[in-house]
């Protein structure tokens, strides 16, 4: 008899990196989840979080955040799609059957922060850990109060710092995906002098050169050092 609840033995590269959160129910056969159903069940009951959907070489992430689906990434063999494309990308594996489910409970905040490390317009882009002083960028975007994320991926793994209004939300790593408050393992990443580094942040608006409340003063101040030069210190 078939092993229903038999995870992919190799579903490739995350789609995503998400946090390991509150499982509602792991490891649920698509053969036994009409998708659309699934969908409107979670909307009715308000539903935070995020479904993950793994196949052969392949997984999908749909995030939720009071009940709507605000966002879809679906990774196939090393190709990455979003929105649309990756939906139906899910929904046809699940409908084949062949999938295998996790419905993960988390805060609405927290889902706000993934949408960010997903479709955040992007701050810095992909940047390398042997020209940035990591610690410095991070304490520089908090200074700068700045809602965001801040990911890095190296040859040992990848990590994620949570950023709201300066303070951290939550840090993660692919070793350790339970939620924590403390970013050091995340820190430790940039070691790897090849790990890149990204920052998203929660709409397009640049992170200011100085904090909203001194702006006004910027005309009686000397020229503020050029961002590149603060974060490499």
């Amino acid at each position: 008899m078939a092993d229903l609840k038999k995870r992919p033995h190799d579903p490739g590269e995350d789609a995503l990196l998400v946090p390991s959160g509150a499982p509602l129910y792991e490891s649920l056969s698509s053969r036994f989840i009409a998708f659309d159903r699934l969908a409107s069940t979670l909307g009715q009951g308000g539903y935070s979080g995020f479904v993950r959907v793994l196949g052969p070489g392949a997984n999908g992430i749909l995030l939720f955040r009071n009940g709507k689906m605000i966002d879809c990434l679906w990774r196939d063999r090393g190709e990455l799609k979003q929105g649309g494309p990756a939906e139906a990308r899910a929904r046809s594996l699940m409908e084949s059957g062949e999938a295998v489910v996790d419905i993960v409970d988390l805060q609405a905040e927290l889902v706000d922060s993934l949408h960010h490390l997903a479709s955040g317009a992007t701050t810095y882009p992909e940047m390398y850990a042997s020209w940035v002083n990591f610690e410095g960028l991070v304490k520089f975007l908090k200074e700068r109060a700045f809602t965001g994320t801040i990911s890095i991926k190296s040859d040992s793994g990848g990590g994620v710092l949570m950023l709201r209004r300066g303070e951290l939300d939550g840090a993660f790593t692919t070793s350790s995906r339970e939620l924590s408050d403390d970013e050091s393992e995340v820190l430790a990443l940039a070691a790897d002098p090849e790990a890149r580094i990204e920052v998203r942040s929660a709409n397009a608006e640049p992170v200011p050169a100085r904090p909203p409340e001194v702006q006004e003063l910027a005309e009686t101040e000397p020229e503020a050092e050029p961002v590149f030069s603060q974060v490499n210190r």
